[in-house]
């Protein structure tokens, strides 16, 4: 054996102790659901903590995937061709919080290759000018849920306690909020994962509201 292959022979016995030991080289396993999107599923294992399971949106671009988001919230992507909507955990707009990486879900809309769009707000918004209610009902925090309801997309959300709300919008309303927040938002970098996308930001009058 040549110094060359034992020098190779010695470095994947490091690679795979470190597997072995921290978990820190496992490979995800990938589910398509469309559009050329999948879902990526880390699990992290290790002796000195418990198994933990972090669930991805990546898109395929021929050997190799291209991240969107590192981390979702435990609600099915809705796709249609190459738009994907979908809960991701962003960081907390608590930024007191006694843990700074403290997550929470909102809704975002992507169409590969443009960033990420958080279009959680403008979603409430539509449905508040339709139905002649007050935007200022929802906390700021209020979450936002898709579901796919034949050619169409169902957003539910909540009202207050007691009451959930829904919002059925056709592709082509979705294409006209997603325009919008691209057109209006700014680009921000999330601070947990650090990954970029696009959010309107609106003065913080208008984003107080009295939670539920």
């Amino acid at each position: 054996m040549n110094r060359k292959t034992t020098i190779g022979a010695f470095s994947s016995a490091i690679v795979l102790l470190c597997f072995c030991l921290t978990g820190c080289g496992t490979i995800p396993s990938y589910e398509p659901i469309g559009g050329g999107y999948v879902e990526a599923t880390y699990m992290r294992t290790s002796w000195s903590e418990p198994t933990a399971m972090r669930i991805a949106l990546e898109q395929k671009e021929g050997w190799r995937t291209v991240m969107i988001w590192p981390s979702l919230d435990f609600t099915r992507e809705v796709v249609n061709g190459d738009v994907a909507i979908f809960v991701a955990d962003i960081a907390s707009a608590e930024t007191n919080s006694e843990d700074p990486r403290a997550t929470e879900p909102r809704l975002f809309a992507v169409k590969t290759p443009d960033l990420p769009l958080d279009i959680n707000c403008e979603i409430l918004r539509q449905w508040a000018n339709e139905t002649g209610h007050n935007y200022s009902m929802f906390s700021p925090r209020t979450i936002v849920t898709p579901h796919q309801k034949g050619d169409e997309v169902e957003f539910t959300f909540s009202i207050d306690w007691n009451k959930g709300a829904t919002n059925t919008l056709n592709w082509n309303q979705i294409s006209d909020i997603m325009r919008e927040v691209k057109e209006k938002g700014v680009v921000k970098k999330d601070r947990v994962w650090g990954t970029k996308y696009i959010e309107i930001e609106y003065k913080p009058e208008i984003q107080k509201s009295v939670s539920p």
